[in-house]
């Protein structure tokens, strides 16, 4: 019976044009989101066009640095009023023309190749000047880098990146799917519907079938965000993804199912305690306000997911269930997501055994609200009047 319960959740949500519709506009939002960095670079100028008048050694240096930097240089050897015309016309970032450097722009990058140039060659001119010979000069430019340890590094920001997603992700899917659970409990009562389903099943199946068939589409669109996310970032180039990422994706799921245990159990049991769709959102707002504070500081340990406030915060429930996937993207201890784990399976269990008794006690009351502590006490009201 739960199967045929989720299966009814998940036809009935499908049916629906304004879940196609949001889910639609969900995945092209974040297509977008994703494409907005390769803009954004593309603005600043990724290769130089500089322009070296009657002097070949230095031109040949200019690209020699420009290979050294890592940057996309084109060296043009022309006459001193085509040079000067070029950069003018802002067709050419830079000319060198006698001892005199003309650029838009005296901080750029095209700048900066060329003073690095000039600066080597002058330092060989020198040296062979001071009777040095060609194998003793290529010596004392040969000098070995400094060994760099990157405290920042760029794999630790796309770490910081991928956590900051994640928790962005986990809790918007959270905070709709919360909603959809108790506005659907709400709309079988006002129209009901639920008096039909509880004819021929028991209100715990009703319950479990339809976080079942919630949840499964909730995991579904999840899993379609997170598949187009990295699909886009990876084919644009504006995110280069490790391993971890997918790591990171695969374990968020885990963490997904047990947060919409947690949450939408909670939700369910809440709004069965009242019959109108208005009431909805003042019966969610303690489970919202909590979903808020574990968006919030989910937020805080992907920003530092090693220090001490991020280690507690992911490990207690329901909090761990967004902040635990943050730090595991920024390489958390595998005994901490191991503890983690195991105290939110505890509480998930915990509180579906809480929702469930609230539930089948809540689920025919129709009227006023009715308080969670009568609820608890078992006192169920026998049917709809």
């Amino acid at each position: 019976m739960i199967a045929l319960i989720a299966r009814r959740e998940i036809a009935t949500r499908l049916q629906q044009r304004g879940f196609r519709l949001g889910m639609a506009a969900m995945l092209i939002i974040v297509a977008i989101a994703c494409l907005i960095p390769k803009f954004v670079s593309g603005s600043g100028a990724s290769s130089y066009d500089i322009a070296v008048v009657d002097n070949a050694p230095l031109a040949a240096a200019v690209a020699d640095t420009g290979q050294t930097l890592r940057l996309t240089v084109r060296v043009h050897q022309v006459a001193a009023d085509v040079a000067e015309a070029k950069v003018r016309a802002g067709s050419w970032n830079a000319a060198v023309i006698g001892d005199r450097i003309y650029a838009a722009n005296a901080d750029s990058a095209a700048v900066t190749v060329i003073q690095q140039a000039h600066s080597a060659l002058t330092i060989d001119d020198n040296l062979r000047a001071a009777g040095l010979t060609s194998g003793q000069v290529t010596q004392a430019f040969a000098v070995a880098p400094l060994t760099v340890s990157a405290v920042h590094s760029a794999q630790n920001t796309q770490r910081q990146a991928i956590a900051t997603i994640t928790v962005i992700l986990l809790f918007v899917q959270l905070i709709m799917f919360m909603s959809w659970v108790g506005m659907g409990v709400v709309e079988e009562k006002s129209t009901r519907i639920v008096e039909l389903l509880l004819a021929s099943v028991r209100p715990l199946q009703l319950l479990a079938g339809k976080l079942v068939g919630i949840g499964a589409l909730a995991v579904g669109q999840t899993l379609a965000t997170a598949v187009v996310a990295l699909g886009v970032s990876r084919a644009a180039n504006t995110l280069t993804i490790p391993g971890v990422a997918y790591a990171t994706a695969g374990i968020s799921f885990g963490w997904f199912v047990l947060g919409f245990a947690f949450f939408a159990s909670l939700s369910a049991a809440l709004c069965a305690t009242v019959s109108r769709q208005e009431e909805v959102s003042g019966v969610l707002m303690p489970v919202s306000a909590l979903v808020i504070v574990t968006y919030v500081g989910s937020l805080t340990v992907s920003a530092d997911p090693n220090s001490t406030f991020a280690r507690v915060f992911s490990m207690v429930p329901p909090f761990s269930v967004i902040s635990m996937p943050a730090r595991i993207a920024g390489g958390a201890p595998a005994l901490d997501v191991a503890v983690s784990v195991a105290l939110m399976i505890v509480a998930t269990a915990l509180v579906l055994l809480v929702a469930a008794r609230i539930y089948q006690a809540a689920i025919l009351h129709a009227g006023s609200k009715l308080k969670v502590r009568d609820a608890w006490r078992g006192e169920r009201v026998s049917g709809l009047s």
